[in-house]
């Protein structure tokens, strides 16, 4: 079914509904965005998702590991997790300061990641996230566990040997300069309800499932000011992005992908820079 007038707008509010239930059901809890209020970055908020001790440990049956699975594996397993990490780990603070950390406690310390079961990755071109998924000869990704406020990450990289991952640093350092344009968008957009409903595009193009499989979905262009109906909650405050060595050959548009680690959640969000303005364009789930 396709649109491109407002006149389906109660159709628009019923998928805007079931969608915004089916989240309430599947969806973590993702703080504060919402409700674009600044969520809380406290220590207390920073958490390790170890659930099962036997989760995750098939991944030694698979000949070249996928890293989707390997992360869940380890950020919900200690003992995987501890397996997987390169001791000693040379680690690294903001003001250079250099350290080694010997022992699986040290690392659970300083392993800082946002307590939500979701990844985001910034893209420059929508088929990178295939090259992501599927590239067998993928060796490197920075897990990158971004502060927004202060636009500072937590970077830790992962090396593939032997088709298996290990960790092999960690790095506090501030966001990368290329990025920082961006994420100081980001960081407004997903905290000043005005601003964003500014950084809408007039038409705005979405692309949405009924996961229940009842309704067939939609795929159409809504308003700018319908764009509160159907937005899900985003990454606020602190979210983890992934980055593999991906190029970014238009630098005035990103595709940010936001994907669940343990369930099929994805939502795919299209921005645009226009005479030097970042404006959502389009938003697919």
């Amino acid at each position: 079914m396709k649109s491109k007038s407002v006149s389906l707008l109660p159709l628009l509010v019923a998928i805007a509904t079931w969608i915004s239930c089916d989240r309430g059901r599947t969806q973590p809890t993702l703080g504060g965005a919402g409700n674009l209020e600044i969520e809380d970055t406290t220590e207390s908020d920073t958490v390790l998702m170890f659930e099962d001790d036997n989760e995750g440990l098939s991944l030694e049956d698979n000949e070249t590991e996928v890293f989707g699975d390997f992360i869940f594996a380890f950020t919900h397993n200690a003992r995987f997790q501890a397996s997987r990490v390169r001791f000693p780990l040379p680690s690294t603070e903001i003001d250079g300061t250099e350290d080694t950390l010997r022992s699986g406690r040290q690392f659970r310390e300083a392993f800082q990641l946002p307590g939500n079961d979701y990844y985001t990755m910034l893209l420059g071109q929508k088929e990178q996230m295939e090259v992501f998924q599927n590239d067998s000869t993928l060796t490197e990704v920075d897990f990158q566990c971004m502060s927004l406020p202060g636009q500072t990450m937590v970077n830790y990289k992962f090396r593939r040997t032997d088709g298996r991952w290990f960790l092999h640093s960690r790095q506090h350092t501030h966001v990368n300069a290329n990025m920082l344009d961006f994420m100081l968008f980001y960081e407004r957009f997903v905290t000043d309800s005005l601003f964003q409903q500014e950084s809408v595009a007039r038409e705005l193009a979405i692309s949405m499932e009924d996961p229940d499989g009842e309704m067939g979905g939609i795929e159409g262009i809504i308003e700018a000011d319908q764009w509160p109906m159907f937005r899900p909650e985003m990454p606020a405050g602190r979210f983890v992005n992934l980055y593999f060595g991906q190029a970014f050959p238009h630098p005035d548009r990103l595709y940010l992908y936001q994907c669940g680690i343990s369930n099929g959640m994805l939502d795919i969000f299209t921005f645009r820079r226009r005479d030097g303005q970042w404006k959502l364009t389009a938003y697919e789930n």
